[in-house]
């Protein structure tokens, strides 16, 4: 998933036909998703159809879940774009995958996934549903954790944003999200399903027969969150007429820009869920490949047509997966603390640093009443703690500082390091007193 910088960041073709469709039609009929209960059948799967994609040479297909012509060509084109890249740059399978396209007016998933915590919360559901529950709502918080789109000052929230989010349907929201589309979406109904069920319910999944299942919701929903969010932007400004009337008017000079901005982040987000349904790279690696991919995508005003923009993404991810590698064979690890260290053992570090090219102090290490902290230019000093003679780890365990010493004993830098990311400041201190500001 991607965190709150990578998504406001966010914020490849192929024409093959129909080579495969008989080994892949999508027209068998449908066995339905009978339940304890009611044992009906589900007109869901009549509406999935094979979209005419091929990967040469693999056995990857993509199928799609619509309702119209218009909604089935987008998802159809969104999915083989994001398909393309991802076989074309980690060069494995990307299996069957199933893409739904929400329609307009439809709850999201999200939604629906509320409703069913909602009524566990209350007591309406069976005793024996608790665990189905308690999975929904870790991934629930995990996703919204991941977005992080909360901003107190301007009044924005996880779910007004939500409903423009794609994600993967699997574990008991696949099973949620298809009793819903049985009930048509009318959340009495469902409310009325949901108190009905049994864990016997959950026990089997046509969905689970696709490698991947993705939620996509329809193009449009891109076009209302804007339309949400913005006045919510102007008022934490204060802007007055004028200010508000530019903005308006910039933003229908530059929708397409930023819709495309968006489309790149819910292809960012399909291409990860794709990579972690069918490969073992961990989900931190997966993050920084759907950041490469996603950064290729964002609008950059220059003309490039579809295949360029493929090429350049496949090697964008190429030269992600390449850090990937070197990355992992010294990846950060937060040292321990030392159980006992004396500060006077550490006064020679104390003193004023420079970054390089700078002619003035960026960086200031001080010891004070046995606590050592790091300053960088007039921000909060942050506390450390020694983990070695010449490390110190940040107090959140998320940073350490390794102070550079040559072979006569002398300070040439100190080097910076965060979770992939690492720094040298170079030269040597300017000692200052402990008193210093």
């Amino acid at each position: 998933m991607l965190s709150r910088t990578k998504m406001l960041k966010f914020l490849q073709t192929s024409s093959a036909l129909l080579l495969g469709w008989l080994a892949f039609s999508a027209t068998t009929p449908a066995q339905g998703i009978p339940t304890a209960n009611t044992g009906e059948e589900s007109d869901f799967l009549p509406a999935i159809e094979m979209s005419p994609f091929v990967v040469e040479g693999d056995s990857s297909a993509i199928f799609v879940h619509a309702r119209s012509r218009g909604d089935r060509r987008y998802a159809e084109k969104f999915a083989e774009d994001v398909v393309q890249v991802t076989y074309d740059s980690l060069g494995q399978s990307t299996g069957r995958g199933l893409v739904i396209i929400g329609r307009k007016n439809e709850p999201h998933p999200l939604f629906v996934f509320q409703k069913f915590i909602a009524m566990a919360d209350a007591g309406q559901l069976d005793e024996s549903l608790m665990p189905f529950a308690e999975e929904t709502r870790a991934k629930l918080a995990e996703w919204e954790d991941e977005v992080d789109v909360d901003d107190a000052d301007m009044d924005l929230t996880f779910d007004m944003v939500a409903e423009l989010l794609p994600l993967p349907l699997d574990g008991p929201g696949s099973k949620l999200y298809q009793w819903a589309w049985l009930e048509k979406f009318d959340m009495d109904a469902v409310e009325q399903r949901f108190g009905q069920l049994q864990p016997e319910d959950f026990e089997s999944d046509q969905l689970a027969t696709y490698d991947w299942v993705f939620y996509l919701p329809p193009k449009s929903a891109v076009h209302r969150v804007i339309k949400r969010v913005i006045p919510k932007v102007m008022e934490a400004e204060d802007m007055g007429f004028f200010a508000r009337t530019a903005v308006k008017g910039a933003l229908l000079a530059f929708r397409p820009v930023i819709t495309k901005a968006m489309e790149g982040m819910r292809k960012g987000m399909l291409f990860y869920a794709i990579s972690d349904a069918r490969t073992e790279f961990s989900d931190d690696d997966l993050e920084e490949l759907a950041e490469a991919y996603v950064e290729v995508l964002m609008p950059n005003f220059k003309f490039e047509g579809s295949e360029a923009k493929r090429e350049d993404a496949v090697a964008a991810i190429q030269r992600q997966l390449e850090e990937n590698l070197e990355y992992a064979k010294d990846p950060f690890v937060a040292p321990e603390h030392l159980d006992h260290a004396e500060p006077e053992s550490y006064a020679t570090f104390v003193g004023d640093y420079y970054d390089d090219g700078q002619n003035e102090v960026t960086h200031r290490f001080r010891i004070e009443e046995d606590t050592f902290t790091w300053t960088y230019r007039e921000q909060d000093p942050m506390v450390f703690y020694p983990a070695s003679d010449h490390m110190f780890v940040r107090e959140d365990d998320e940073m350490t500082i390794e102070f550079l010493v040559n072979e006569d004993g002398d300070i040439t830098g100190v080097e910076e390091r965060w979770h992939r990311r690492r720094k040298t400041v170079l030269g040597e201190p300017t000692v200052a007193l402990a008193s210093d500001s």
